[in-house]
């Protein structure tokens, strides 16, 4: 009988240990999922006041707003590579953050030609392409794409994380 105990002890310890590893484990997915967001958030904004500030320059040619654009390229470039360590483990995520990155080099490669025509031709000329060039739009649609996905993930987490809280408040 002590020994038909000790089992059932020795087993609901276990079950209660593999449930918390694995709440812990959905836990540590959301939070990442939330820096996913998190960093997605800042690439978008980014873009937006790249945009801002790079037809702002090429309109009056003040240098502030240039450095203002080589300030959202750096700060776009910090959220990528925060997103590139993060998606270490998911291959998923790592095909999509890929793919997130080939459009920011192209929406920048596009900004980096209007800088060139302004030179070249003229600040109208530059101004134009910068309107018609759908760089910076596809690398935000891009952006939003990651987010939907990390977002529907987290949902999912989160209710798998219920479930668990469930069975182990009912079991516990």
């Amino acid at each position: 009988m002590c020994g038909l105990a000790a089992a059932v002890i020795c087993l609901t310890i276990g079950f209660r240990f593999v449930l918390n590893r694995a709440l812990s484990k959905v836990t540590n997915s959301v939070t990442g999922g939330l820096i996913v967001v998190e960093n997605v958030d800042s690439i978008v904004d980014n873009l937006d006041r790249l945009n801002i500030n790079q037809r702002a320059f090429l309109s009056t040619g003040d240098d502030r707003y240039s450095e203002e654009v080589a300030e959202s390229v750096i700060a776009i470039s910090t959220s990528l590579e925060a997103l590139k360590r993060i998606c270490i483990k998911g291959e998923p995520l790592q095909r999509r953050v890929a793919r997130l990155s080939r459009q920011i080099d192209w929406a920048l490669e596009s900004v980096e030609k209007t800088y060139e025509l302004k030179q070249s031709i003229s600040p109208a000329a530059a101004i134009a392409l910068l309107d018609d060039d759908d760089a910076l739009t596809e690398a935000k649609m891009q952006a939003q794409s990651l987010k939907k996905a990390a977002t529907d993930g987290m949902f999912d987490r989160v209710e798998t994380q219920g479930r668990l809280r469930a069975i182990l408040q009912v079991l516990f």
